[in-house]
């Protein structure tokens, strides 16, 4: 019992949202990153595989090569690196991260890691049989370990509307997967949500889906599809991106809702700044991105990358070491100029410390919002 109310307490499920909007402004910075410091990552995404069972409109990785992909023992030798030395949360994702033969070990692996302080694992949920084993046997090792584990499965609308997405019949298996993790939460997982992309295929319907939430008690949280090197998802962009179609208004209108219903601060921020990327006429960043500086990638053959979405392969463990890879004076180079050239183009829901010019105007929209009508019927009184 006390074991359980730590993890509860350290994944932040217990703390009042005041305490939560306190830590929010407190996590700011002067300015963003550059790019440039060496530091080691403190946040790791790990595509565990390439191998996926869905063929969802907005992603490519279905048809890719998953072939040669690391073994376990490999993969031990992999996180043995002194460039993991300092990684404190990391995600597994894939492909479908089900589809990994001994996934658990995998896992077991990666909490090993000796400044770990958070695991969590996305999947589409409908690969039952592989997947509720795992989940289990999992979040009893982070038990023993005071380690949070968090589950995320993702769901692009409600009933056929997700099937077109995915490209697959499997609304019903993912609820039923999703309603099992839900109410038996003590047995999975420290926390749980929802993610939703949100495209072509899914913006004038995403209203149902989130009625579907509430109704539920289900915690859901929406991203816009956005362009992804690694899944080739920026050679589909016509085919589901918002950003270049007559739809971006329903999509401007759901984020703008979104900002009145969140629950607290951090999440109101985050689609507000979705929001404001979306109607203003210079694209800007608002939401902080760990990848900027702390963040890496290794995919399943030890492939390191830097940013999640737009960077290149900087190099392989299976070739070298990851400080030489990470730190080499050319890959931080390319590093900057990814910030330099992607980063305002970027609207992916990444965390990390947003600025204080950032904050600044979202909290200017906020108080706007809040006084307009007021300052309209004083105006309309005096007149």
């Amino acid at each position: 019992m006390i074991d359980s109310l730590k993890r509860r307490i350290l994944g932040n499920e217990m703390l009042s949202p005041f305490v939560k909007d306190i830590k929010f402004f407190m996590k700011t910075r002067r300015k963003a990153p550059s790019g440039t410091a060496k530091k080691f990552p403190t946040v790791v995404q790990m595509p565990i595989t390439y191998n996926c069972n869905s063929k969802c409109v907005m992603c490519n990785i279905w048809k890719m090569d998953y072939s040669n992909e690391m073994s376990v023992e490999e993969f031990s030798k992999f996180l043995s690196d002194p460039i993991f030395s300092k990684v404190e949360h990391l995600g597994i994702n894939g492909g479908e991260p089900s589809l990994v033969k001994e996934l658990d070990q995998f896992a077991f692996e990666i909490l090993k890691l000796p400044n770990l302080k958070s695991l969590n694992i996305i999947s589409h949920g409908f690969n039952r049989k592989q997947l509720f084993p795992f989940l289990e046997s999992v979040y009893a090792k982070c038990k023993e370990k005071n380690i949070p584990f968090h589950i995320s499965i993702s769901l692009d609308g409600y009933g056929e509307v997700h099937d077109r997405v995915r490209g697959l019949k499997v609304f019903k298996l993912t609820s039923l997967s999703i309603k099992d993790i839900h109410e038996n939460m003590n047995k999975y997982c420290d926390t749980f949500d929802i993610g939703c992309t949100v495209i072509k295929q899914n913006v004038d319907d995403l209203i149902e889906l989130d009625v579907y939430a509430q109704k539920h008690d289900y915690n859901i949280k929406y991203r816009m599809g956005i362009e992804n090197k690694r899944i080739e998802s920026d050679k589909l962009k016509d085919q589901y991106s918002l950003l270049y179609d007559g739809l971006l208004q329903s999509a401007k209108e759901f984020f703008h809702s979104r900002i009145n219903t969140a629950n607290n601060l951090y999440d109101k921020f985050k689609y507000f700044a979705i929001y404001y990327f979306l109607v203003a006429k210079k694209k800007e960043r608002l939401l902080g991105c760990y990848w900027q500086e702390e963040g890496m990638t290794m995919d399943s053959r030890g492939d390191l990358y830097y940013c999640a979405v737009a960077s290149d392969k900087i190099g392989s463990l299976r070739e070298t070491d990851g400080k030489s890879i990470f730190f080499s004076d050319k890959n931080i180079a390319y590093r900057k100029s990814i910030i330099d050239n992607n980063c305002n183009s970027c609207i992916h829901d990444y965390y990390g410390k947003a600025t204080w010019k950032s904050i600044k105007t979202f909290v200017n929209a906020m108080i706007f919002e809040k006084t307009w009508y007021y300052k309209y019927k004083l105006k309309s009184i005096i007149s």
